[in-house]
C-alpha cells in the first residue's frame, strides 16, 4: 500500500529545510539541484510543490514573516493614535533589525534582488500583493482617523508617498550602514501627522 503523503507537512518540511541552507550558504549559493538531492524526494516530488527556486523562496518568506504580520494586525487594532497605528503597520521593518531577527533580516536582504525582477511574473504577483496589503491596511488607518474627526478629508492622497518613503528608507537602512531606521521612521511618520491633522 503506498505511504499516503500530507501535502501540508510536506512543504513544512521543504520550507523548514530551505530556510536553513539559505541562512547557512545564502540565497544566491543555493543550488536547487542539490537541495532536491538532500531531501531525498525526486525532482517530480519537489516540483508537485514547487515550480522554481522562486516560489520555493517567496513561500519560504511567506511563511517565516506570517507571525510578524499576525502582531502588526493586532498592534494596529490596539493602537490609538493616528502615529501609533502608522508605525505598527510598518513595525515589520522595525522588527527586522532586532537581534532576535538577525537569521531572518539576513535573509530579506538576500532575498531583495528578487523583487526587481519584473520580468517574472510570478515575481511581479507577489509584489503586487504586498503592496496591496499594504495600501489596504494605510487606507483602513486613514480611514479610521478622517471618521473619528483626527485627519482632514484630503489626507489620503498622501498614502502612496507615505508608502514609498516607508519603503525608501527601509532600502536605505540596507545601504547604509549607520541609518537609524527606527528614528527616521518615526519622525517622519510625526511630521506627517502634523501635516494632516484637521
Amino acid at each position: 500500500m503506498p505511504k499516503i503523503v500530507n501535502s501540508s507537512e510536506k512543504i513544512d518540511f521543504i520550507c523548514e529545510k530551505a530556510y536553513e541552507e539559505f541562512i547557512k550558504n545564502g540565497v544566491n549559493s543555493f543550488s536547487l539541484n542539490k537541495f532536491i538531492e538532500s531531501l531525498n524526494i525526486s525532482k517530480g516530488q519537489f516540483y508537485h510543490y514547487f515550480k522554481t527556486k522562486e516560489e520555493l523562496v517567496f513561500e519560504v518568506i511567506d511563511r517565516k514573516s506570517e507571525k510578524f504580520f499576525v502582531n502588526t494586525e493586532k498592534e494596529i487594532k490596539e493602537a490609538q493614535t493616528f502615529s501609533e497605528k502608522l508605525l505598527a503597520l510598518f513595525s515589520f521593518y522595525l522588527v527586522l533589525s532586532d537581534p532576535e531577527n538577525k537569521s531572518f533580516d539576513k535573509f530579506m536582504k538576500d532575498t531583495f534582488y528578487m523583487y526587481l525582477n519584473i520580468e517574472n511574473k510570478f515575481i511581479k504577483q507577489k509584489n503586487a500583493e504586498c503592496y496591496d496589503y499594504l495600501i489596504n491596511a494605510t487606507n483602513e488607518i486613514f480611514d479610521e482617523m478622517i471618521a473619528k474627526g483626527f485627519l482632514n478629508e484630503n489626507a489620503k492622497k498622501f498614502i502612496p508617498s507615505l508608502i514609498a518613503t516607508a519603503d525608501g528608507m527601509y532600502l536605505q537602512s540596507m545601504i547604509l550602514e549607520n541609518y537609524d531606521l527606527k528614528k527616521n521612521l518615526i519622525d517622519y511618520i510625526r511630521m506627517l501627522e502634523d501635516l494632516l491633522k484637521r
